[in-house]
């Protein structure tokens, strides 16, 4: 009796950890959800400032800009610049390209050096407590079988800690 109360228990408590994530918030249900919102509701604060045209002085006469406009030219686009313009661009993306090359070549650990970290910890650990278990259920006898069971389950939970960070 004992054993159908127990195992209808834990078919309750293995069922309501796999319901969806959603279920508990049944009641609650946003419906703009999926809708656009309007231009209206999404107006320009009156306070918002342009950040070009702030300064900080310690002066007490007023600090006057020239014209925003004056100031920041609208950048060309690649089809807007000259010949002579478009090769100085294009050797400046090469070289950035070449440095970005560079840096991750030096980051990258040669074949040996992988070699050497071999597995990760968390494998390392699924993988003697999975054996640890395996070995304590071929055993057999119950203190056996429940040090194998736990062992099975503390080396699943590092081998889904493992593959979470893969």
């Amino acid at each position: 009796m004992k054993k159908i109360i127990i195992t209808l228990l834990s078919v309750i408590v293995l069922a309501s950890c796999s319901a969806p994530k959603y279920s508990y918030n049944f009641d609650h249900h946003n419906y703009y959800a999926g809708k656009k919102s309007k231009a209206a509701e999404v107006a320009e604060s009156p306070l918002a400032v342009d950040p070009a045209t702030l300064t900080a002085s310690v002066e007490a006469q007023l600090v006057v800009l020239a014209e925003a406009s004056a100031v920041s030219a609208a950048p060309k686009t690649f089809a807007q610049l000259s010949k002579t313009e478009r090769k100085q661009v294009r050797k400046e993306i090469k070289k950035e390209i070449k440095k970005y090359v560079a840096a991750k070549k030096e980051n990258r650990p040669t074949t040996v050096q992988a070699s050497k970290a071999g597995m990760d910890n968390d494998l390392k650990l699924a993988a003697i407590f999975g054996a640890v278990g395996i070995v304590g259920l071929i055993i057999g006898g119950n203190v056996f079988w429940i040090i194998g069971g736990i062992a099975m389950l503390i080396g699943v939970v590092f081998f889904v800690k493992w593959l979470i960070r893969q």
